[in-house]
């Protein structure tokens, strides 16, 4: 089966085609992840020992940290390297200087139009953020870009300095589709990441799917609802159960 899908961008309107193959146990479906993973990464200026690619290396013990210039604002950016549908942005703190990292905006930059990238703002983020926090921030709308910037404004000499970047985005049509395979008669058996009701086997794999955090999820369908539990890696401890139905991510 061939499927045509088109997403807008601006005033753009760019289509691809997403080839989807279905078999009685296999389905290709799509992602959201953390797609900004090792990627390339900028700033206005840095110390040597607070690189800008160590807010996308994974550790949440690095950080980020912008040199003594004095600037109107300083600025962080990721490059994604495609474009991805961009639904939030989680931001962790440094492990001091409470209150430093506030007032901040987040743009999301277009690299496909004809003549120059359109940029869009996600969201500002008025107030501060105390020392080592996690927080996600929800864009205003869902927006399609290919880089991913934070801006502080920084007057008052602050510098940018924070440990982590989360970007949760979902490719656009391109060759980035994980399958979801269904283990028969095993019940994953370990404490789930979430529990749910929801209102069927697709609502649960919509749930794993959106969570960075999901790459399997399993169901058990009651005459009046259905049980759903997301969990973290793609395999781990099952016992023999064939009234759940198992499904982790491959491919």
């Amino acid at each position: 089966m061939v499927a045509v899908c088109g997403v807008k961008m601006g005033q753009l309107q760019r289509w691809f085609q997403c080839y989807i193959t279905y078999t009685t146990t296999l389905k290709i479906v799509y992602a959201f992840s953390n797609v900004a993973l090792y990627k390339p990464a900028s700033m206005d200026s840095f110390r040597d020992i607070y690189p800008p690619s160590a807010a996308v290396d994974g550790d949440s013990t690095t950080a980020i940290h912008t040199d003594t210039v004095s600037v109107p604002f300083h600025w962080w950016e990721v490059d994604l390297l495609n474009s991805y549908t961009i639904t939030t942005v989680t931001v962790t703190s440094r492990d001091c200087c409470p209150g430093r990292f506030r007032n901040f905006t987040i743009d999301l930059t277009s690299d496909h139009q004809t003549s120059a990238p359109v940029t869009q703002l996600c969201h500002y983020y008025p107030g501060s953020f105390a020392r080592f926090v996690t927080s996600t921030i929800a864009c205003d709308e869902t927006l399609t870009a290919r880089k991913v910037k934070v801006t502080m404004d920084s007057s008052d000499d602050r510098p940018l300095d924070i440990n982590e970047v989360k970007v949760k985005g979902l490719h656009v049509c391109g060759n980035y589709w994980l399958q979801f395979t269904l283990n028969a008669g095993v019940k994953r058996s370990e404490s789930p990441l979430l529990q749910t009701d929801v209102e069927s086997r697709q609502a649960c794999s919509h749930r794993c799917r959106e969570n960075i955090a999901c790459d399997a999820f399993q169901t058990l369908t009651s005459s009046s609802s259905v049980t759903c539990q997301l969990f973290t890696g793609r395999s781990g401890a099952t016992i023999s159960d064939s009234n759940w139905k198992y499904y982790s991510f491959s491919g």
